[in-house]
């Protein structure tokens, strides 16, 4: 017993070392506020501003310091089905984002996490986050890194054992800019301007897009971005296979070195992620119903290839219908 004594002393001590030199994140003070989204002042919740739509939600802002930065989010929880996908809307100025991802989290569960531009609760919308002690702003999906470990506990801390699927939710610029593409080059007065598009070419980007091309991946903008690691092939990527065979537009992403984004951050730790984009097509209501629609399709497919939920399906909650008129009908897919 004695023996046994002394090796077991030994291994103690060859093992301190290595537990000591894990890096552990500095302690950090949050602020958490419940939040009546029916007197919020922002523009993403007086858009919404209906009691139906926010019905066994439950939503509180957090905030806290971090590194240079002060950051503001909404947590944004179903709370009759708390276990769907982590949501996640890091740009303030992606409005139908925001809807979108409020009407999923009601159909399908889970938890949203919005980035609110931090500078004022009621400022303008912006996608960066300009409340910064010194030096530029900073983007919120950019900020997932080895010194802002505090940033990313917070983000993902909804994401559980065995981990949750994170769906991450964007509206972009239109169109790219032909120059950075290595595919055949657009037609004749092609304007596009952005970098999100299943028709660019690059080290970074291959497209795989729709053969049907039917809504909504009629726009080329109306994307599925699909991560893979450097040494491996595009097929590779969490629920590539089954996005590809429903006809998806997909840009396939290949990652060598992390760029600060939740979607190197999560490839690098083998956590499932889909990131969904769509063309921004302004803050009028016609608008922002055409680039939520289209998010709300693509995420329907992603909900129904990658991660089905038994007895949910995708629609938006009944609104109050104007007088004279009858409420429309919603039926459960089966």
């Amino acid at each position: 017993m004695r023996v046994w004594a002394i090796i077991a002393g030994l291994l103690v001590a060859l093992l301190a070392p290595v537990a000591s030199a894990q890096v552990v994140p500095a302690p950090m003070t949050k602020i958490v506020t419940p939040v009546d989204p029916m007197v919020m002042a922002t523009d993403d919740f007086t858009r919404l501003a209906s009691p139906a739509i926010w019905d066994g939600l439950s939503i509180s802002r957090i905030e806290f310091r971090e590194d240079r930065a002060f950051w503001r989010l909404y947590r944004i929880v179903n709370l009759r089905h708390p276990a769907g996908p982590l949501w996640f809307v890091p740009h303030d100025n992606e409005n139908a984002a925001f809807q979108a991802a409020v009407f999923a989290v009601r159909s399908y569960g889970g938890v949203v996490i919005a980035v609110e531009e931090a500078r004022s609760v009621d400022g303008p919308d912006s996608r960066m986050n300009p409340d910064v002690a010194y030096g530029r702003s900073i983007d919120p999906n950019r900020n997932f890194r080895d010194d802002t470990p505090n940033y990313a506990a917070t983000i993902l801390a909804d994401l559980g054992a065995p981990p949750r699927l994170v769906i991450a939710l964007h509206t972009n610029e239109p169109g790219y800019s032909a120059s950075e593409s290595t595919c055949t080059p657009p037609g004749a007065g092609y304007t596009g301007k952005g970098e999100i598009s299943v028709l660019l070419c690059s080290d970074l980007y291959s497209p795989r897009p729709s053969i049907r091309a039917a809504w909504p991946y009629d726009d080329t903008d109306s994307v599925a971005i699909v991560s893979y690691l450097g040494d491996r092939s595009p097929a590779s990527g969490y629920c590539a296979r089954p996005l590809s065979d429903a006809d998806m537009n997909i840009m396939y992403e290949h990652v060598v070195t992390s760029d600060g984004s939740l979607s190197n951050y999560t490839l690098f730790r083998g956590l499932p992620y889909v990131n969904l984009e769509t063309q921004d097509r302004g803050t009028d209501p016609v608008g922002l119903a055409n680039s939520r629609s289209r998010l709300l399709a693509m995420i329907g497919t992603v909900m129904a290839r990658c991660a089905p939920i038994e007895g949910l399906a995708l629609r938006p909650p009944v609104a109050t219908a104007p007088r004279g008129r009858p409420a429309p009908r919603h039926h459960k897919r089966r």
